[in-house]
């Protein structure tokens, strides 16, 4: 991602979802959670190649049709028919490429569904396809009057739950070679750095979590994706410090302390270092 990009906050509550969707699509919405079946992004303003969104629900996507290349927090990603996108709350959000034919079915869940990892994967065409039924089936259910919450919410946790399953029996079907298996454990550290970058910043920390030592996660991660460790906690850090700067209300000090740097100086010099502005130049710029 560029160093210098606005992060817009895009929350399914402040948008006027038959714009988001377009017009060929079918939109719900309440306070439970959202559902758009055929949405077509590509016909509306809210996404732009290039722009950084910060998503704070929970959501589920099918991809219909099309192609996408987007970047999910630490991590790039072709989107095409077949892929199912599973994302906690708060994801980071960039599109490098959006195809004009581009149709998605989509949930975000505004409560009650616990969504702890990001899942994107391309599934086997039946499990694709049951995947659609349960949503069309959801959508059934969330547009009966009076609205049934608990059974629509138990669908969503089903299909969640479903999706964990699919992507579970994946990783496990067959031995992996030892360039998979790097490959694997890359995912895994920037999953981890993305959840933990906010207090942790060194690289013994998310070794002992992935139970290798940090000599050989140094060097997994360097032979994985060409860049260090270090390259990839850093940018997490100066995403998530981004993010505070345009969201939030909080002075440069306490996101300093939120982002567990010793005092404020420390984080003025990291941000001006990695991105080439004071975190005060990049909040009065893009404010």
């Amino acid at each position: 991602m560029g160093d210098c990009k606005n992060i817009n906050y895009f929350s399914i509550d402040s948008i006027d979802l038959r714009l988001l969707a377009g017009a060929e699509s079918h939109v719900f919405n309440n306070d439970n959670l959202s559902i758009i079946l055929n949405g077509q992004p590509t016909d509306n303003a809210f996404f732009s190649e290039g722009e950084v969104y910060q998503l704070p629900e929970p959501r589920l996507l099918l991809f219909m049709n099309g192609e996408a290349d987007v970047h999910l927090d630490l991590e790039q990603y072709h989107f095409e028919r077949g892929t199912v996108i599973l994302t906690p709350p708060d994801v980071i959000l960039e599109f490098e490429h959006i195809g004009q034919d581009v149709t998605v079915c989509g949930i975000a869940m505004k409560e009650a569904v616990h969504v702890a990892e990001r899942i994107v994967t391309n599934v086997p065409a039946k499990d694709f396809e049951l995947l659609l039924r349960m949503t069309y089936l959801l959508w059934d259910l969330a547009t009966q009057a009076p609205f049934r919450r608990e059974a629509a919410l138990q669908m969503v946790r089903a299909m969640v739950t479903n999706v964990q399953y699919i992507k579970e029996a994946s990783d496990s079907s067959a031995d992996k070679p030892a360039v998979a298996r790097h490959q694997e454990l890359f995912q895994q550290f920037k999953m981890l750095v993305s959840r933990h970058c906010e207090r942790e910043r060194n690289i013994p920390f998310y070794a002992d979590l992935l139970h290798i030592t940090p000599h050989h996660l140094s060097a997994v991660i360097s032979q994985a994706s060409g860049h260090s460790a270090m390259y990839w906690i850093n940018r997490a850090v100066v995403l998530r410090a981004k993010v505070l700067l345009h969201t939030s209300g909080l002075l440069t000090y306490e996101i300093a302390e939120r982002l567990n740097f010793s005092n404020p100086p420390a984080f003025n010099n990291f941000f001006k270092r990695e991105t080439g502005l004071t975190p005060k130049e990049f909040r009065s710029r893009y404010l």
